[in-house]
């Protein structure tokens, strides 16, 4: 309100100079000054008055979800409902840091003039992991000399979240000879007709071939025959995000691990397994067991915004929780660290008959000396050490203890 005052005060005090200089000194020329005064003032009046006033402005976002290494493309689309011209229009979309900082260009000058709409779109490239809020839209205006300036705000916040990749799998020789048939396959694709648990009342809707003859003939009920159902496997995976583990190898090294994580799950739940997550970070996040499509949106929405944020060392991470495993259950642990403690903890839970896959966040030329005698060590226990130094390098990893026979 000051500022408004004090650039009406100098205009006022231009005006009356302008006018005594005309008055005094007279002739073409100094009238032609006062006049264009005039006629500028009352320009940059109006356009204080009226530019900006009736701004409308609508964002739209090509996908609110995406994957990885895509791409979002914005669309911004402003209308303006005064008749009042504009001779400049700044339009900016408030972005995060991080994504500025990757080249996303979301500010720009138009000279729209006459016209009622302006349309401004761009494209945020190469977009990494995480979770990302488009906040507001910020309009400028004013007139042609910049005596004047107007902003208006328009309040929103658009949420994208971007996934991780997930890297097709074509196999994984994952078999748990530990495996006691605690669970059962809920659509009954492993039912064995050649073992039969024992009878139960029939229900409408049973083969004629399920009917027990002699248990109905015995009762003076008709029974029908239960079959054994075998059971499909369950992998519990564990994400290391131990902080100090990911210190040597920086951010590439934990975006594979997710990587590896979030395909690896994809593939367990094509093949109808059951399978869970335990991350531990500053947060303690535990996804159980289950086969649905429901919990694989779960677990990409946590995975989409992970951190290596823990200061538990991960062995403590395992040992929290495997107590709660169900028997015949597998242990899937991804980390970039494997050491005595590891191999102990690995060979404890081969103790208790816990099944476990080792995902090693390294490729073969890495791997230490001391790290080959680890890997043959928990080979003796039966246990596959995966080694998957990057994304590409996944899919060959899962082929089998084939691919084991370089190192072991």
């Amino acid at each position: 309100m000051l500022k408004r005052a004090s650039t009406f005060g100098l205009w006022l005090v231009i005006l009356a100079s302008a006018y005594s200089y005309a008055k005094f000194q007279g002739g073409y020329a100094s009238w032609f000054l006062f006049f264009a005064t005039v006629v500028i003032a009352l320009y940059v009046f109006l356009t204080s008055r009226f530019a900006g006033r009736r701004l409308a402005s609508e964002r739209h976002v090509s996908a609110t979800k995406l994957t990885a290494g895509g791409e979002l493309e914005v669309d911004l689309d402003v209308r303006s409902h005064s008749r009042w011209p504009l001779v400049w229009l700044a339009i900016e979309d408030q972005l995060p840091q991080r994504l500025l900082v990757w080249g996303a260009e979301s500010k720009r000058i138009f000279f729209p003039g006459f016209e009622k709409r302006v349309r401004m779109r761009y494209t945020i490239p190469n977009l990494q992991r995480g979770k990302y809020v488009l906040q507001d839209t910020v309009l400028r205006t004013g007139d042609l000399f910049g005596f004047c300036r107007k902003q208006v705000v328009h309040r929103r916040a658009d949420e994208v979240t971007v996934y991780p990749k997930v890297v097709p799998i074509r196999s994984w020789h994952t078999v748990n000879p530990f495996n006691a048939g605690m669970s059962f396959s809920q659509n009954r694709m492993a039912e064995d007709t050649t073992n039969v648990l024992g009878v139960r009342d029939y229900v409408p809707g049973d083969r004629l071939s399920r009917i027990h003859w002699r248990a109905t003939s015995r009762t003076g009920a008709i029974k029908s025959k239960e079959f054994e159902l075998h059971v499909t496997n369950e992998l519990m995976f564990f994400l290391n995000r131990n902080k100090a583990d990911y210190a040597a190898g920086g951010a590439s090294v934990f975006e594979t691990a997710v990587t590896a994580t979030a395909s690896l799950i994809r593939y367990g739940l094509e093949k109808k397994y059951a399978v869970g997550l335990v991350s531990y970070g500053w947060e303690r996040m535990v996804l159980p067991l289950s086969r649905s499509q429901e919990h694989f949106v779960r677990i990409m929405d946590h995975l989409a915004l992970v951190q290596p944020d823990s200061a538990l060392p991960f062995k403590e991470t395992v040992l929290q929780e495997v107590n709660y495993l169900p028997r015949g259950c597998t242990t899937v642990m991804v980390s970039p660290v494997l050491n005595a403690e590891m191999v102990s903890l690995i060979s404890f839970l081969d103790y208790r008959k816990i099944k476990t896959e080792f995902f090693l966040l390294k490729n073969v030329a890495m791997i230490s000396a001391e790290e080959r005698q680890w890997i043959g060590k928990l080979a003796l226990f039966g246990v596959h050490v995966h080694l998957a130094g990057s994304e590409q390098e996944l899919q060959e990893a899962v082929r089998g203890p084939v691919a084991h026979a370089a190192y072991n």
